[in-house]
């Protein structure tokens, strides 16, 4: 509901319709001031007086029946006139008069109280009016006789005007008219808005398609261009660093030959050790880079997740030789089996990487991995990693799955690593269409979760 509120076409549409709802409020008030103006109610008086008064005149005293029909045949009304008795009638249709409940017209007493007020000689004292079934009545005293009008005639259909529903449905034909204007105006806020966080998403091929060429197409122009920047700046990085790993391999491997060939084996021991976090660094940005570029192709299969975690835990050597506590580490799985299509042996590979990972930061006090695997929906399953360590910062969290970035906590390849690993899960993950998340545990230490689709 909130976002509903958010929305910025539904905001103009709501001032544009506060904003005419204000303007007939107004224009209703001004119409009702000018009605109700004395000099206006005075002149209308007059009219509609002197248009009786010339009525009356052309039936004469006493009133001539013949020019009574005549005026009835001209004028869309029925006409009845009457004395004590009934005295002649256009139509059999009219109700009983006395059940009909007349006020005396407001316009009418303006011109009696200005003739009053001038000394002017007052004509056509207490015309009444009312409104009876759909009807209009007139009833005009003419000295002895009574003469009552009804508009329409009874030979005539009512024709309801229905007012209220008129003018709420001119307002809702507005509402609606207003709405898919402002819409449509606004439409490419909501392409600019998907695009940019598709594109804030890491897919840089996304292209916001605007045929607009207002201020919100030269936006998406520009943002069009700022992703074309980057993906450009990005291409380049990473085939400098494809370029700079290939060429190292076969220095490395000569390297490696020679120091083979040393007689000092504390100094050739070091250097193999060099050596080979070298050709690890290289082969994870290869395969980093490799699975970012869908240079490597995904060896898909169906397996079970539980029997792959089971057998990482058991196969690390890390896991086991690392030092802790008194109790050793212990490692808890609560899992279920659960079997997904993927790359098997790159999903070993993340699963190996993040609980080393686990392990290295965990606590000597509380040397406790906690893994769980459970069906996040219907289509996808979510492993969770968790370890008693110390946790990560706000800006860790943010970039602890770049390359080479290694937390203040472990800056020595000793504590940890190279800082490709979680770069190196990352690229795996995103190349399953999954997600992998970092965060912090609401008591102590980090959990870091896999989603993953069960087919891909």
């Amino acid at each position: 509901m909130n976002k509903f509120f958010e929305s910025l076409t539904l905001k103009l549409t709501v001032v544009f319709f506060v904003t005419a709802i204000a303007y007939v409020y107004l224009l209703t008030i001004g119409i009702q001031r000018l009605v109700f103006n004395e000099e206006v109610r005075e002149t209308l008086g007059y009219y509609q007086s002197g248009y009786f008064e010339y009525m009356l005149e052309d039936l004469g005293y006493p009133p001539d029946l013949v020019k009574a029909e005549k005026i009835v045949k001209a004028m869309p009304l029925d006409m009845k006139i009457y004395d004590e008795n009934p005295v002649w009638s256009s139509s059999d249709d009219f109700p009983d008069i006395a059940s009909i409940d007349f006020q005396l017209s407001g316009l009418n007493m303006a011109k009696i109280k200005a003739d009053i007020e001038f000394g002017r000689e007052t004509s056509l004292e207490g015309v009444e009016f009312s409104r009876y079934q759909g009807r209009t009545y007139t009833k005009i005293p003419y000295e002895d006789f009574t003469i009552v009008m009804v508009n329409p005639k009874f030979s005539q259909p009512i024709q309801s005007i229905y007012i209220l529903e008129l003018v709420i449905g001119i307002t809702l034909i507005i509402l609606l008219v207003c709405f898919t204007s402002v819409s449509r105006i606004f439409k490419p806020i909501q392409a600019i808005q998907e695009g940019a966080n598709r594109i804030g998403n890491g897919e840089l091929d996304y292209r916001i398609e605007v045929n607009q060429k207002d201020d919100l197409g030269k936006l998406a122009k520009q943002i069009n261009l700022l992703a074309d920047n980057i993906e450009e700046m990005l291409h380049a990085k990473q085939m400098l660093n494809l370029g700079v790993s290939h060429e190292l391999r076969s220095p490395l491997t000569r390297a490696r030959l020679q120091v083979e060939m040393i007689d000092d084996d504390f100094n050739k021991e070091d250097l193999l050790t060099e050596i080979s976090a070298m050709e690890a660094i290289i082969s994870n940005l290869l395969d980093s880079e490799a699975i970012n570029y869908g240079h490597k192709k995904l060896n898909l299969e169906t397996f079970s997740l539980k029997e792959s975690i089971k057998k990482v835990i058991e196969n690390s050597a890390f896991l086991k030789e690392k030092e802790f506590g008194p109790n050793g580490l212990i490692v808890e799985a609560d899992i279920d089996d659960v079997s997904i299509e993927a790359d098997q042996i790159l999903i070993e590979v993340t699963l190996k990487n993040i609980l080393e990972n686990a392990a290295r930061f965990s606590s000597l006090d509380k040397s406790i991995i906690e893994v769980s695997l459970e069906k996040y929906d219907e289509s996808s399953i979510q492993i969770s990693i968790r370890d008693y360590g110390p946790g990560f910062s706000k800006e860790e969290i943010e970039k602890v799955t770049e390359p080479f970035y290694r937390t203040s906590k472990s800056r020595s390849r000793e504590s940890g690593g190279f800082g490709l690993g979680l770069y190196l899960c990352k690229q795996i993950i995103l190349a399953h269409q999954g997600l992998l998340l970092i965060s912090n545990h609401e008591a102590q230490g980090a959990v870091v979760s896999i989603q993953l689709p069960i087919e891909q």
